[in-house]
């Protein structure tokens, strides 16, 4: 009995992680980085991401959080933390309406949208745009570089109890991508 159970579980574990490993990761794409009147502006996406599309149209609630780090560079030591911007952006299919409801929350304003089309939604919630990160004149001279980290979750979990709850990942995804280091030279 012990080894059919054995032996079911582990025909389990190769299934799903066979059907996982076939389908393209998300990986975070566009990582622009702009300096427009003295501040740094970065623009970011993800791409693969369709298998998000069959959970959100089932109901499920997600949230996508992108958080971008300016960091900077030293020798000997370990980079130092200067500044990040989180925005959170959260999606949810209404089946009875037939639109998806999108927001944005940056920690300061909150945007909602409907959309019809999922690849309208997509391009929404997946891409964040102008991200006014810091003031290159209030920076240290030396060399910086960014760090972004885009994560995704459902905020609603299935009821499940006990032993089963420590296997459930609360992140579903976790990306990261740093760009090329950058030049601050002296104040002016």
């Amino acid at each position: 009995m012990k080894k059919q159970v054995i032996i079911i579980f582990m025909t389990m574990c190769a299934v799903l992680s066979a059907a996982s490993g076939s389908a393209s990761t998300p990986d975070v794409i566009d990582m622009d980085m702009r300096i427009i009147d003295n501040n740094i502006i970065v623009s970011l996406s993800v791409e693969n991401v369709a298998e998000f599309e069959a959970t959100i149209n089932s109901g499920i609630e997600k949230e996508i959080v992108f958080t971008v780090e300016l960091l900077r560079v030293w020798n000997f030591w370990p980079d130092e933390f200067v500044v990040s911007k989180k925005i959170k952006k959260v999606i949810r299919y209404d089946n009875l309406r037939e639109q998806y409801r999108a927001s944005s929350y940056d920690g300061i304003v909150r945007t909602e949208k409907k959309f019809r089309d999922y690849s309208a939604v997509k391009n929404w919630i997946f891409r964040v745009d102008g991200i006014n990160l810091a003031h290159i004149k209030e920076l240290e001279p030396g060399r910086y570089y960014l760090r972004a980290i885009v994560e995704s979750k459902s905020l609603k979990q299935l009821p499940l109890t006990g032993f089963l709850m420590h296997f459930i990942p609360e992140v579903e995804m976790s990306l990261a991508r740093e760009s090329r280091p950058f030049l601050v030279e002296g104040r002016r």
